[in-house]
């Protein structure tokens, strides 16, 4: 039988603080799973160019700064294979606006409304 866990993070170091999900509690949760392997939402590119050269941290912004501050040191310290899973078309990725084609009073409202939304997911 296997075994699956999904562990959703938060990007954004100041909202990791205020909801209480730091990288150290990530941390012990992947710990005490003992994953045999860990996927994450990281482009290929973006993987491949971390193993040629560690200090580089990419481009387009991603991957996200937990990967390289827990993630990737978790997996070579436990030597627990990692597998990237985010395909996202670069094209898109570089133009991704939701709110295109919307006047600036309804993007305003849209993107406080999109704010609020956030506020009560977490």
């Amino acid at each position: 039988m296997t075994t699956v866990g999904i562990l959703g993070t938060i990007y954004n170091p100041e909202l990791r603080e205020r909801y209480h999900c730091s990288l150290s509690l990530y941390k012990d949760v992947i710990t005490e799973f003992k994953p045999d392997l860990i996927c994450g939402e990281v482009h290929p590119q973006s993987w491949m160019r971390y193993l040629k050269d560690k200090h580089d941290r990419g481009y387009w912004g991603e991957p996200a700064s937990e990967y390289w501050e827990l993630v990737f040191p978790l997996c070579e310290e436990h030597n627990i294979p990692f597998v990237p899973i985010d395909w996202f078309e670069l094209d898109v990725w570089n133009a991704f606006d939701p709110f295109n084609g919307y006047s600036d009073v309804e993007r305003k409202e849209l993107e406080q409304r999109d704010d609020h939304w956030f506020a009560e997911q977490m």
